[in-house]
This record gives C-alpha cells, sequence and structure tokens, in this order.
C-alpha cells in the first residue's frame, strides 16, 4: 500500500474515534450544569445537617450582660445621655433611644443562599444615643473610652475618623461595642450613637420564633 492508501486508512479508522470522543465531549458539557447543581445541593444539605457552633445562654442573660456594657461604655463617655442606671438589670424597651431587641440569626457559608434562620438561634442588640455632642467633646470621650475597653480585654477591631465623622468599634467574645458621632449641624454638633451587640445564640428554652425579649 502507498503512503497515500496508508494515511486515507488512519484517517478511516481515526473517524469512528474522533467522532465518539466529540460525542462525549457534547454529553459531558450538557452535563455539567447539573453536576454543578447537584454539587451545590449536595453541600447545602449537608451544612444543614451540621449545627451552628452557637454558644447558649438565656435571653435575659444576654440582655443584662450587654446593657450592662452599653453602661459601663456611655459612664466612661461622660456625656450625659440617657439615664443608665437600670442598664445591666433590665432586658425589655425602656423609652425613646433605648431598645433592646432580638433579631434571627442566619447560618454563614452556602446557607446563606436561601436565607434561612437558624432555628432557635437569636442575637440581642442594645441601642442608644446622646444628642448635642461637639466635636472636641466627642474625640476625647471616644479615646479615654477605647483605653478603658483595651484595659478589660477588648479588642479595637476599627478607630477612624474624618472632619465630620468619629467610629469606634470594639470585640471581645463576640460581643461588640460600636461608637458613632456624626457632625450634622451648622454649630459643629451632632449624635453619638451606641449600639452594643451579642454573638448568636441558642436559646437553651425556645418558646418561638424568636425570644420575648
Amino acid at each position: 500500500m502507498d503512503a497515500q492508501g496508508e494515511t486515507e486508512g488512519a484517517a478511516k479508522r481515526r473517524g469512528p474515534k474522533a467522532a465518539r470522543a466529540a460525542r462525549f465531549g457534547c454529553l459531558a458539557l450538557l452535563a455539567a450544569p447539573f453536576l454543578l447543581v447537584a454539587g451545590g445541593i449536595a453541600a447545602y444539605l449537608i451544612a444543614r445537617a451540621i449545627p451552628e457552633d452557637y454558644p447558649e445562654a438565656e435571653p435575659e442573660t444576654v440582655a443584662r450582660r450587654i446593657t450592662g456594657t452599653s453602661a459601663e461604655v456611655a459612664r466612661m463617655l461622660d456625656l450625659g445621655g440617657p439615664d443608665a442606671a437600670g442598664w445591666g438589670r433590665q432586658w425589655r424597651r425602656s423609652g425613646p433611644g433605648v431598645d433592646v431587641g432580638p433579631g434571627y440569626c442566619h447560618a454563614d457559608g452556602m446557607e446563606n443562599w436561601l436565607e434561612k434562620p437558624v432555628p432557635g438561634a437569636f442575637f440581642l442588640a442594645h441601642a442608644w444615643k446622646v444628642a448635642n455632642v461637639s466635636e472636641a467633646e466627642a474625640e476625647p470621650a471616644l479615646r479615654r473610652t477605647a483605653a478603658y475597653l483595651r484595659r478589660h480585654g477588648w479588642h479595637i477591631t476599627d478607630s477612624s475618623h474624618d472632619n465630620t465623622h468619629r467610629y469606634l468599634n470594639a470585640e471581645r467574645n463576640g460581643d461588640e461595642v460600636d461608637l458613632t458621632w456624626t457632625e450634622v449641624s451648622a454649630d459643629g454638633s451632632g449624635p453619638l450613637e451606641g449600639r452594643t451587640s451579642s454573638p448568636c445564640t441558642y436559646d437553651p428554652t425556645p418558646h418561638g420564633d424568636l425570644p420575648a425579649i
């Protein structure tokens, strides 16, 4: 057989193999999205089967802890504002500008795709503010509070400022303190807003969707 015949024979032998390879390639391309979806569903189901690693505590205990932190911070700021005398002992709404309320906890990772709250889990936040604070008052008050928090085991995660804004964030054992001052008035004053929050926590005796705080 001459060289041309050998070439044609080889091409004929390769033909069926190439066609099969092309068909398999097309099938793989068609199957890829389904496999990706199936893999995502499997990963989601596995994640849902593993409980979130949240601490467990009675909601009232958490509320007293975070309002107690708010009281410490308010005393250290020494700017007046809401009466903090009952903070650390109360856990219900207590007048304008002061709020303790539960929120939903959502799982980390792929479960967030469906935004499903974690059953039996909650977090609490205590919000308050001091009105009409000048920059000259806010600046040293925030520095003083940051130093106090550091001495008591808090980690300062953010301490930023610009011409009309001051911000302080601190964390300890999952709890957070946020302090924000913003200039809003022509005289250079503005509110200093405080917020203390807990990490996500399991209610050991759940009575419904969220604890009755």
